[in-house]
């Protein structure tokens, strides 16, 4: 087993344990006690886990979300560039979704593209959408009051009967190993359908995303672009990544 796909099944692991004993982890993986300890030292470096006497639970400073209005508050300049590049790769009589999240509310005030539909499960994106009298359809489901988003099973049958042209995503923590991640199993399951149903996805997140995992994982670094504004220091695979902030100051 490749190390990318260890450390994705301990992580998955830790998602359902307090802590995760090592000698639990050698047994599922099939691997010896030596690969994992050196391993667990390898995440923990990485921020990904805490270990533990006899094992490791997952980094919990890094799982945690902050409610939707104060992440508005957060890097805005860097939002304000990923949200206005994003904007202009809609064009005229697309069909988009675009996904909850502060960095996909960015994007709405910079729309200019005509007869489009959007697909969304972002509350505040409902207004800002009715606003610029764009027509939109908002998908049915559970509202999680923390992220003012529509998710659940619900909304994964909903998506089945779309096809989007193009597609923006909102993301909490992007890894070189464990890929795209958010904080919660429903929504990170939406989001890998709405992948699924769209001819380009694109996931918007500004530097501070990056080197953070979170524990639902919904797409690997090179299965979905990635409009930010800096990498900062990530030295991971940036072949899927569009840097704006180097377009921005070119403006200047």
């Amino acid at each position: 087993m490749k190390r990318q796909d260890r450390w994705a099944s301990i992580i998955e692991m830790c998602k359902y344990q307090d802590e995760v004993k090592s000698a639990d982890i050698s047994k599922e993986l099939k691997i010896s006690l030596a690969t994992v300890r050196r391993d667990l030292q390898m995440m923990e470096e990485l921020g990904m886990i805490i270990r533990t006497h006899g094992g490791c639970h997952i980094n919990s400073a890094q799982t945690s979300e902050p409610p939707m209005l104060m992440k508005n508050s957060q890097n805005p300049k860097g939002k304000y560039m990923v949200g206005r590049y994003a904007a202009t790769l809609i064009k005229d009589n697309m069909m988009v979704y675009i996904d909850a999240g502060s960095a996909t509310y960015s994007m709405l005030s910079y729309i200019t593209a005509k007869n489009i539909t959007v697909v969304t499960i972002g509350i505040p994106h409902i207004s800002r959408l009715i606003e610029k009298n764009i027509r939109t359809i908002v998908l049915g489901g559970t509202v999680r009051p923390s992220t003012q988003a529509i998710t659940g099973m619900v909304t994964m049958e909903q998506i089945k009967n779309f096809y989007f042209d193009i597609a923006f995503i909102g993301v909490n923590g992007i890894h070189p190993i464990y890929g795209l991640s958010t904080t919660n199993e429903f929504e990170a399951v939406v989001k890998k359908e709405v992948i699924a149903h769209s001819a380009s996805s694109y996931a918007l997140a500004d530097s501070t995303k990056f080197n953070v995992i979170i524990p639902s994982s919904f797409a690997t670094i090179n299965g979905i672009k990635i409009i930010t504004d800096s990498i900062g220091d990530y030295e991971g695979d940036t072949g899927s990544i569009i840097q704006v902030k180097p377009l921005f100051d070119k403006q200047q």
